[in-house]
């Protein structure tokens, strides 16, 4: 049975008033499921997309991917871990611009 004989059906049983407009709704309500396992795609942009981690998709571009990955790389020292267990290192400006950065030369930031 399809979508379309499903809904006549439903329309139907209301007119002849054998369900209520609540059974109705509740019927008609589709809940959205994520996939169980996150997956990628490219977007027509060129974008990178990630699916399945929440309702709308998170998409960021290739050198954005990169940097992130580099916050997850490191094992129990990487700094996702320091954030999360409250292991945050103080560091000087100069320093936390060259960790965003990665090897890109700084110039003076004043």
């Amino acid at each position: 049975m399809n979508n379309k004989s499903q809904m006549k059906e439903l329309l139907t049983q209301y007119k002849n008033g054998e369900v209520t407009e609540e059974d109705m709704m509740k019927k008609l309500m589709v809940k959205q499921q994520l996939p169980h396992r996150p997956y990628f795609r490219t977007t027509k942009s060129r974008a990178i997309a990630l699916y399945g981690v929440r309702r709308d998709p998170i998409v960021l571009y290739r050198q954005q991917w990169l940097r992130l990955s580099n916050v997850f790389s490191g094992g129990k020292k990487c700094v996702f871990n320091k954030f999360f267990f409250n292991e945050v290192e103080e560091k000087t400006k100069e320093e936390e611009v060259n960790d965003l950065l990665g090897d890109e030369k700084t110039e003076n930031l004043e």
